[in-house]
């Protein structure tokens, strides 16, 4: 049984599936989101919340494709009666990192709350100003001198073989990723029949346990404050011997806090974090 991979067609999302093919071979499906298809609108105007994946979970539930690649941050949708997380990829570089003048910048582009708020501590002085398209799109923009610095996640800048543009990394107490950032996940449906199954085992025998409980502990303290990747909200989790460590700032409230327990009460982790943030 050859699986169906579907992924969006951006240079990245074929690069990251590339990988999945190494531990799960299938074909892939080029699938273009709401997100891809829209590159000037902002993500609010498109409603915010799976703009990046409604349209690759809905060929899932179709059946037109077996496994979904998707970035975790971009997921909205948690288990539920169809779907689910059967495997999550080692996290690559969850650090955010700057591609130009970072000296004394005077516009900034990125579009994220979240480093919105960060940046506005870090560069004063700099006018932030939306952006929107792949990684290409951005350093092109940046490079033909629209912006003076932009703002990218260093995982997906180092996949595509830029690091060498990077100019500053931004360490975790200067800027606090998104959660689920530098994390790739697999999607699958839930079992109904035997295909299904062999699916979601095979996808699950390639899962990252301590990645997995990580993000999930995120993805949880996110719902907890019903938030979604366009929420201000910084998350970091670390597996620490058979604990999870976890800090997160919510940028709206100015709150901060820190939680510490066992792996497997993830999910209550996640929630008494997010609960604190409100």
């Amino acid at each position: 049984m050859i699986p169906w991979i579907g992924t969006r067609r951006s240079k990245l999302a074929r690069a990251y599936t590339k990988k999945v093919q190494q531990l799960v071979p299938g074909n892939i499906v080029l699938i273009d989101s709401q997100a891809d298809l829209n590159p000037t609108t902002s993500i609010e105007e498109m409603g915010g919340k799976g703009v990046f994946c409604k349209e690759i979970e809905q060929a899932l539930i179709d059946r037109e494709i077996d496994i979904a690649v998707h970035a975790f941050k971009d997921l909205t949708r948690d288990n539920d009666e169809l779907l689910e997380i059967s495997c999550v990829l080692e996290r690559n570089d969850f650090r955010d990192c700057l591609i130009g003048n970072n000296v004394n910048p005077r516009t900034i582009g990125t579009s994220s709350p979240r480093r919105i708020a960060q940046l506005q501590n870090l560069y004063p002085h700099s006018q932030i100003i939306p952006i929107r398209g792949n990684i290409d799109t951005r350093i092109a923009k940046q490079e033909n001198g629209e912006y003076d610095a932009i703002v990218l996640a260093k995982a997906g800048v180092d996949e595509l073989g830029y690091d060498h543009k990077v100019s500053r990394v931004f360490g975790t107490a200067e800027m606090l990723p998104a959660p689920g950032q530098g994390v790739i996940a697999l999607q699958t449906r839930k079992p109904t029949n035997q295909k299904d199954t062999d699916i979601t085992v095979m996808t699950a025998s390639r899962n990252h346990w301590d990645t997995w409980y990580c993000v999930m502990a995120e993805k949880y303290m996110l719902a907890a404050v019903d938030g979604d990747c366009q929420t201000p909200i910084g998350c970091l989790s670390y597996v620490e011997s058979d604990n999870i460590r976890m800090i997160a700032k919510n940028f709206e409230t100015d709150k901060i806090a820190i939680e510490n327990g066992p792996i497997k009460e993830y999910k209550e982790l996640g929630h008494k974090l997010g609960s604190r943030l409100i």
